[in-house]
């Protein structure tokens, strides 16, 4: 069982309250979903929802874990955008070679940055 997938299922769930928009926002199934959440309620031992066939709400422990697994997914999107952002921008040395018009035309350009 893949935790972080299960862990993302269990959010987007429990902040539309709704298997299919939850769905919808992953790009998988309703019922990949489900069984996600149903996976990690049986790993925690715990009902993290209370379902109906028209409704689906957060049990206590369930809001607890929200909290927290909010928590935890933003910290992992920062680290990602963290080492992203680094390796996007250019480091090191850049050689250039010009006839001599080119360095008299190009050269203040550079200097610039």
């Amino acid at each position: 069982m893949d935790s972080l997938t299960s862990l993302t299922s269990f959010v987007r769930t429990a902040e539309t309250l709704s298997f299919v928009q939850a769905a919808r926002l992953l790009g998988i199934s309703a019922s990949a979903v489900g069984k996600n959440v149903a996976r990690l309620e049986h790993k925690l031992g715990i009902r993290l929802f209370n379902r109906s066939t028209r409704n689906v709400s957060l049990t206590a422990e369930g809001a607890a874990f929200l909290t927290r697994c909010q928590s935890i997914l933003e910290q992992i999107q920062e680290a990602e955008s963290e080492l992203t952002s680094s390796l996007s921008q250019p480091t090191g040395k850049l050689r250039i070679s010009l006839p001599v018009i080119g360095y008299r035309l190009l050269l203040p350009a550079l200097t610039g940055l």
